[in-house]
């Protein structure tokens, strides 16, 4: 029986609104997408099959450690590559995968790195299951002595079991350090094994992370409030225990930014450096440092400084460069059926001509050069998606020729670009919400840097100030210089951003000196902070702050959110193919900045002062959100149960 074919007609209707080539190439987001549609295998096949053999080698012994440059021009598909061996080592359950793209301090960069190992072991292993579950689990068939249950089963039922053995978490730390007598510190245990209880794990990975819990939720977790977050030594400990169940695959991508650290090293050669020492003192790793050949060229192979030697000493302990190459005919026509199939498929429709509206041998013309990059090959087919014009085929050139597009699609293809960068925020938000009150700050100024001269909430955004006073320069890292928009001959008013995520005494000390700082003359201080303020002192202070005019607004991820996606959508304009002032067109046409509820409660005026005799207990009405509750453990030992089956001892 013949497949029936969709009319012409209901395709080209399907074409005039959508396009499914705007979305150029893969982005972070794809990489721990459990259905990346951007993966063709038959691009940089071999590049892929070096890079799976060289982790196989580490697998199975053959070697302790082994790391490569991945080389290639932009658009040839590095981080598609990253995509796909992530997919191929969690379906094989080969190895754990880290993934590291960002840099935000490379002084900091073993702080970073700490948290990149955390919080890519957060991500899926397989469904419903992280690689932190999984881990556990291994932990804990290890210390058994066999495997009772699939991990799926234990993650699934492990909330149940310990609502009825509150002292489960104790009894299986002290089983599996009995098995791993050179584990230094036993509470590295104890937090991966939280991660197996949903309310738990966000502040077990916290803790991992070198964040600093509350007392109260340390106390629920057992785990010390104080430790050195700072100590390298304490990432490798972890990074040792991770590797003891299964071989550990890092990869550091977008090494190409042009930034440096203290001692003037470009972000590759930091890595670089990284990757020698973890490579030099830990083993079953295979370290991947994704670079373009113009950067390995500049920052590694040329340099000439007082420094050159040891980074030559790095790039020689990597080993392997493995170059990815370029699309020819048929790798660009795999790679346009792929995302045609998927748009067809999406849509429920089925042309005729697979390449519909394209020809096939007209698309092998167009790419018959042999040095065309996957990205080139996208927007070449974003240019020309439309059911009526033929194919032009260009004279007297290697390359696809890039039209200027219509305005309409470039309005589409930026909102195509910045939802995906919404999508890769999403992931990643309550990462950034967790004590990162700098990252948060930079959003936040970006935000008001692009309102001035702009009305929001009945106020006009006139300047935005550098905090020049040292006493408050590091809490307030700028303010807002304000006036209402119709007052045109009004005094103007000062709005100080705090964002204030700390704990403990931090947080006291902080807001002791908003205090201060709220008493200056037209000047509010405006706490922007998520979570609720503990202690009597610290809700003193907050209280005072509020009572003479200054403001806390509640933190959201879900306001801080598309933020947080217009500034990373405005850092890649080349990768993009975009320019800043048609990126802050579109989120002045759709309101992004000036609808922000966040945005506009920060300028707003308080809501009222809170009353002089209001009680510290009331100050968390004032920005409250939900918390979660977390199993406590009895004072008394019990045993084991899973399965009807006990540890080994």
């Amino acid at each position: 029986m013949s497949q029936e074919f969709t009319d012409i007609k209901t395709l080209n209707q399907i074409i005039e609104q959508y396009n499914p080539f705007t979305s150029k190439v893969a982005a972070q987001h794809n990489i721990w997408s459990s259905d990346d549609p951007s993966i063709v295998e038959s691009i940089n096949q071999n590049a892929f099959n070096s890079v799976v053999k060289l982790i196989d080698d580490v697998d199975t012994g053959k070697s302790s450690a082994s790391g490569a440059l991945l080389v290639g021009e932009r658009g040839l598909g590095k981080t598609q590559l990253l995509a796909r061996l992530h997919h191929h080592l969690n379906e094989k359950d080969k190895a754990f995968f880290v993934y590291m793209g960002e840099y935000e301090n490379l002084d900091a960069i073993k702080t970073e790195f700490l948290q990149a190992i955390v919080y890519s072991l957060k991500r899926n292993y397989r469904a419903n299951v992280t690689q932190w579950q999984v881990l556990a689990a291994e932990m804990y068939f290890d210390a058994r002595g066999n495997r009772p249950c699939s991990v799926e089963h234990l993650v699934k039922q492990f909330p149940s079991v310990l609502a009825k053995n509150p002292n489960l978490i104790k009894s299986w730390t002290n089983g599996i350090a009995q098995k791993c007598p050179d584990v230094k510190n036993v509470f590295l245990i104890r937090a991966i094994l939280w991660t197996l209880f949903p309310d738990a794990a966000p502040f077990a990975a916290m803790w991992l992370a070198g964040k600093k819990l509350s007392e109260e939720e340390a106390k629920s977790l057992g785990l010390p409030i104080d430790r050195e977050v700072d100590s390298f030594s304490y990432t490798c400990d972890l990074i040792n225990l991770i590797n003891r169940y299964k071989t550990i695959v890092f990869c550091f991508d977008e090494l190409d930014i042009l930034q440096v650290n203290s001692q003037m090293l470009s972000t590759v050669q930091v890595v670089l450096e990284l990757a020698k020492y973890l490579q030099n003192n830990i083993k079953r790793i295979v370290v991947l440092l994704a670079v373009f050949p113009q950067t390995l060229q500049d920052d590694i192979k040329r340099i000439t400084s007082s420094l050159s030697s040891e980074i030559r000493a790095a790039y020689d302990r990597v080993e392997n460069e493995i170059y990815l190459e370029p699309l020819d005919a048929q790798t660009s026509l795999s790679l346009i059926n792929h995302r045609l199939q998927q748009f067809y498929k999406t849509h429920n429709v089925n042309p005729s001509n697979p390449f519909y509206p394209f020809e096939r041998d007209s698309l092998c013309q167009v790419f018959a050069s042999e040095r065309a990059t996957a990205r080139q090959v996208l927007r070449w087919c974003e240019e020309n998606w439309t059911p009526q014009p033929p194919i032009v085929i260009p004279n007297g050139t290697d390359n696809p020729h890039i039209e200027k597009p219509h305005p309409l699609k470039l309005i589409n293809r930026i909102e195509e670009c910045y939802k995906e960068q919404a999508i890769e925020i999403n992931d990643r938000v309550d990462e950034f919400l967790t004590d990162n009150s700098d990252k948060i700050s930079k959003a936040l100024r970006f935000a008001f840097d692009h309102l001035v001269d702009q009305v929001v909430d009945e106020l006009r955004v006139f300047e935005v100030i550098d905090e020049q006073d040292r006493a408050y320069k590091e809490i307030v890292p700028f303010k807002l210089r304000v006036r209402k928009a119709e007052n045109k001959k009004g005094a103007f008013t000062f709005i100080g951003i705090a964002v204030v995520q700390k704990t403990g005494g931090a947080l006291t000390s902080t807001l002791s000196k908003l205090v201060e700082f709220n008493k200056l003359n037209q000047t509010r201080a405006c706490i922007v902070r998520s979570n609720d303020i503990k202690g009597d002192r610290a809700k003193e202070y907050a209280l005072a702050i509020l009572q003479n005019g200054g403001e806390w607004v509640a933190l959201q991820r879900e306001h801080i959110a598309p933020i947080f996606a217009l500034q990373a959508l405005s850092e890649k304009l080349e990768q993009y193919d975009l320019r800043l002032e048609e990126i802050l067109g579109y989120a002045e046409d759709h309101q992004i900045l000036t609808a922000n509820p966040l945005i506009q409660e920060i300028l707003s005026k308080p809501e009222g002062k809170p009353p002089k005799n209001a009680k510290l207990s009331d100050i968390n009405s004032l920005a409250s959100i939900p918390k979660i509750s977390i199993a406590q453990e009895s004072s008394e030992d019990s045993d084991i149960q899973m399965d009807d089956s006990l540890f080994n001892e």
